[in-house]
């Protein structure tokens, strides 16, 4: 294909083949043809995913995290992502060490044994935050992969320990300027978010800020479950949901989602794009016709606008609900880490007779004895 001098990305948000997704397709693999969805995507250049579970046979499943959300599937469910033309997979999410180290050394076999480009996870920290480097059209392309959700299971990798990529923002927009300096086009991963909310957390829209600041023409986010809007930032696009893609959620807005079709210059502009509709009848995604379809993309391409429009009493309510999410996981899951991922500031703005009043702190005795 000679150099076009532009390349087309779609984007799937997350696609979790366990539990009930995986037992309909070992059974009827017959299913997830998805034939309106390949048709869509046929002439992208890349199609990304967020593969929100370990795929493997070994490991063994964290002992303090909820069994209904540890995750594993079978090898053979990842037919499916081959199935949609996915080449570009993050493992960078809350549940990739749901069955530990060994789980997810076998996950990184098992997707290059499918050619699937990854990153977000490592056996050791080097192997963990190395980024994913290719070339399409005659354009350089990076994707840097990380999470702001952690579950139990979940921890950033060290020099001899499995783990994620390092969340620090600092650290993420050191990437971005790197990958930048040396002629990438960069797009960044991210799975954060409160879930279940069709708002991001301020922090996040600041996060995504800086990110293009330094550099970054593309970012995705993931891990709310729900669709968010997206907003345009200079020449970069900021998608900070794209929702549930394959999952087995009840939900009605879990089973209701869209995927990006965005056009990238060489210039590192993300001009054109297309917002195309998906519903989620039994976990299998198609794309939604009709008037449904309509609405759908009519929500998604209004909530950016929204956001803007919020003011700073909504915004201080939303933190505050937030940080009451924050200090139920840390009693649930027995530790202190998923009070560290919010910036300092994000306290600061919850305020602290919030902090007391939300927190109960002496009820956290005995988390800090646990940790």
């Amino acid at each position: 294909m000679p150099d076009r001098g532009y390349l087309r990305l779609a984007a799937f948000g997350d696609i979790m083949l366990d539990r009930d997704v995986g037992r309909h397709f070992l059974e009827k693999p017959q299913d997830f043809a998805m034939s309106d969805i390949r048709a869509a995507v046929k002439d992208c250049d890349i199609v990304f995913a967020n593969l929100e579970n370990p795929v493997g046979d070994v490991g063994r499943p964290d002992k303090i995290q909820n069994a209904r959300v540890t995750f594993r599937a079978d090898p053979r469910c990842l037919t499916v992502l081959e199935n949609l033309g996915v080449n570009v997979v993050s493992l960078g999410n809350n549940h990739m060490l749901d069955y530990g180290p060994d789980a997810l050394a076998s996950t990184l076999a098992n997707v290059e044994s499918r050619g699937m480009h990854h990153a977000g996870a490592g056996r050791n920290y080097e192997e963990a935050n190395r980024n994913i480097l290719m070339e399409k059209n005659g354009l350089r392309i990076a994707f840097l992969c990380r999470t702001l959700i952690y579950s139990a299971s979940t921890y950033p990798a060290e020099k001899e320990k499995a783990g994620l990529a390092d969340p620090r923002i600092d650290s993420i927009l050191s990437g971005i300027r790197a990958l930048k300096e040396e002629g990438y086009l960069v797009i960044v991963s991210l799975h954060w978010g409160f879930e279940y909310r069709f708002y991001p957390i301020p922090f996040q829209r600041d996060y995504a800020l800086k990110m293009v600041d330094a550099g970054a023409s593309l970012i995705l986010g993931h891990g709310p479950h729900y669709p968010q809007g997206f907003e345009r930032y200079r020449n970069a696009l900021i998608f900070y949901s794209l929702g549930n893609f394959i999952f087995d959620e009840p939900y009605h807005f879990a089973k209701r989602t869209f995927f990006p079709i965005v056009t990238l210059h060489a210039d590192g502009v993300a001009e054109d794009f297309d917002i195309v509709p998906v519903a989620l009848p039994h976990h299998v995604p198609s794309v939604l016709q009709g008037p449904a379809g309509d609405k759908l993309v009519r929500l998604v391409r209004a909530l950016g606008p929204i956001y803007e429009r919020k003011n700073a009493a909504f915004w201080k309510a939303f933190n505050d609900d937030y940080f009451s999410d924050v200090v139920w996981r840390c009693r649930t899951m027995k530790s202190l880490r998923f009070l560290f991922l919010p910036p300092l500031y994000f306290y600061r703005d919850v305020g602290l007779r919030n902090i007391l009043k939300r927190a109960k702190l002496s009820k956290l005795r005995k988390i800090f004895l646990h940790t």
